[in-house]
């Protein structure tokens, strides 16, 4: 995987909150010194009633909860949460390893069972794993709607792979387009290219009998680029893409690609 797609987790745990609910207290101030180094925001509780009222205060990305604790158990816990209609991932810890506790949690959503002792370095693999797929989920969302959340961030975005994409093709071709527009529409991405063509390509498209050759050779140069072209979109939206379309017109110097979202 490239280093581009590689940025979802480096940019999401910075900005993860997560909470911890464990009611023995020298392992819930260990591994909470441990997390707060690594994310964006740790809330702790002792038990599961301590864990609902802070999910109804605080907002929380992912939870990780102890399965058997005083006063209400992770497993109410996590019933309690699926009831109110919250999806929020959880990971349950155990010193147990109980098959059939295992396949209750699967049944209420739970993404992981860990058993303890845990080793933070594997769970922060976990965590890690999950806030890839939700950083994927809300960007899905967010290309979904008819209006980003953000109007400033698109444009933003836009620019990036106007910029970038201009680059890729002067370094193939010697010669950057005058003009490039890129525009996000929901899960297509549409780059508009003017005035591409080289000097050569140029003198050569006077003559109606080349066209077809010069329109060969820049699909060939399409094929070359996709996967350099697919990996940069990738990386900005932070969202695997595919070049799903090539359309040109020589004699106005226009080219059209459409970049589709996976």
């Amino acid at each position: 995987m490239n280093q581009e797609k590689d940025r979802p987790r480096e940019g999401v745990l910075p900005n993860l909150s997560l909470l911890y609910i464990e009611d023995d207290p020298e392992t819930r101030i260990e591994l909470t010194r441990f997390l707060k180094r690594r994310l964006g925001k740790v809330s702790t509780a002792e038990n599961g009633i301590e864990g609902l009222k802070k999910l109804e205060r605080e907002s929380i990305d992912l939870i990780i909860t102890d399965l058997k604790m005083p006063l209400m158990d992770g497993m109410k816990m996590v019933e309690e949460i699926r009831e109110k209609g919250l999806e929020i991932p959880v990971i349950i810890t155990s010193a147990l390893s109980d098959s059939e506790g295992i396949l209750e949690a699967m049944d209420l959503g739970v993404v992981k069972y860990v058993v303890k002792p845990m080793d933070p370095e594997a769970l922060m693999e976990v965590i890690g794993t999950i806030g890839e797929k939700l950083w994927e989920e809300r960007r899905r969302k967010q290309l979904k709607g008819p209006v980003w959340s953000i109007k400033e961030e698109k444009v933003a975005l836009e620019k990036q792979l106007e910029k970038k994409t201009a680059a890729i093709l002067k370094k193939w071709t010697g010669k950057g387009p005058r003009k490039i527009q890129v525009f996000i529409q929901g899960e297509e991405i549409f780059v508009n290219i003017q005035d591409m063509l080289t000097p050569m390509e140029k003198k050569l498209s006077a003559n109606p009998k080349h066209i077809t050759l010069i329109s060969y050779f820049r699909r060939s140069l399409y094929e070359e680029l996709k996967k350099e072209l697919e990996e940069h979109f990738a990386g900005v939206l932070s969202l695997p893409c595919q070049l799903t379309k090539v359309e040109q017109d020589i004699r106005e110097d226009r080219e059209y690609l459409v970049f589709t979202v996976e």
